[in-house]
């Protein structure tokens, strides 16, 4: 008996899909790390050049960046693959029922084309080929793919396989199965994205706000009548209108994050879509205050 070669870890590693995201995790923690020395390095007072506050901007940014792109490309190739899985399932159920066999059943229907798809049908064919199971391949699939729909289909996919009933029939539902979960995963998009635009409304309100605030108030109170000001306030010492505008910074960014993270939330409820809300509200943040407001 001829003994089928296994998989080198490379080709593991490429065929779970753990190979690019082992590159942007890579890629990810040394630009932040690099940031971040720059950033204790200008607190000591090593390096002249730059503040400590942009360094850590910018290693929140660099991190956000590199991190949510790959999960909003990632997203939106798992999204069009999740699209067109109840064709593929319904495929596979019409060549069981043309009386092939579960395994070559799959080996078939990997020769046909099904967009983004294709692809990983063809890798669960390669896996097939290699020497390892059908319910293996399929299981390395769903934790490659990682949706609802695709999660449930299998674990149908595998429990027929295993019970011996009527491998077809059980596909028919898990292809009807698959395709409403994602007719109501659609409706729910569409709901929760309006509240995703009121949080981006209500954030670029409130940077407005600080931005009047900055140009008119906080100049009145740190001028001329600053003194007598604080003197009725019962302080003791001129109010800086540099540490007032610092204050709001800081404060800005935390609204920023915070503001980020429900965004991503409201809509899909993953917190990895948050990333990438993190990412935009923080840097239109520090632009505002770098290039309009100033100060910091």
């Amino acid at each position: 008996m001829v003994e089928i070669p296994k998989p080198s870890f490379v080709k593991s590693l490429i065929l779970s899909g753990d190979i690019t995201k082992l590159i942007v995790y890579t890629c990810t923690g040394v630009s932040v790390s690099i940031f971040l020395i720059l950033t204790l390095l200008s607190i000591i007072g090593i390096i002249g050049f730059g503040s400590s506050t942009d360094f850590l901007i910018f290693a929140i940014l660099s991190g956000t960046g590199v991190y949510g792109m790959y999960e909003y490309l990632h997203y939106k190739r798992i999204y069009k693959i999740d699209s067109v899985f109840p064709d593929f399932v319904r495929d596979l159920a019409s060549s069981r029922r043309a009386g092939m066999t579960f395994t070559k059943a799959i080996l078939f229907t990997s020769k046909g084309s099904y967009g983004l798809l294709t692809e990983e049908i063809k890798k669960i064919a390669q896996q097939i080929s290699w020497g390892n199971s059908v319910e293996e391949a399929l299981e390395t699939f769903a934790n490659r793919i990682k949706t609802k729909s695709v999660r449930r289909t299998v674990s149908l996919i595998i429990e027929a396989s295993k019970s011996g009933g009527n491998v077809a029939d059980v596909l028919d539902v898990a292809a009807n199965d698959a395709r409403e979960i994602k007719v109501l995963e659609g409706e729910r998009r569409v709901n929760m994205a309006t509240y995703v635009i009121v949080i981006y409304v209500g954030m670029f309100v409130f940077l407005a706000i600080i931005a009047i605030l900055a140009g008119v108030f906080i100049p009145v109170i740190t001028g001329k009548g600053a003194e007598g000001l604080s003197t009725t306030m019962g302080g003791t010492g001129i109010l800086s209108q540099a540490a007032i505008v610092q204050a709001f910074y800081f404060a800005t960014l935390v609204q920023s994050v915070g503001t980020g993270l429900v965004a991503g939330v409201f809509e899909d409820g993953h917190l990895e879509s948050s990333v990438k809300h993190v990412f935009i509200l923080v840097l239109v943040s520090w632009m505002v205050f770098k290039f309009l407001i100033g100060g910091v």
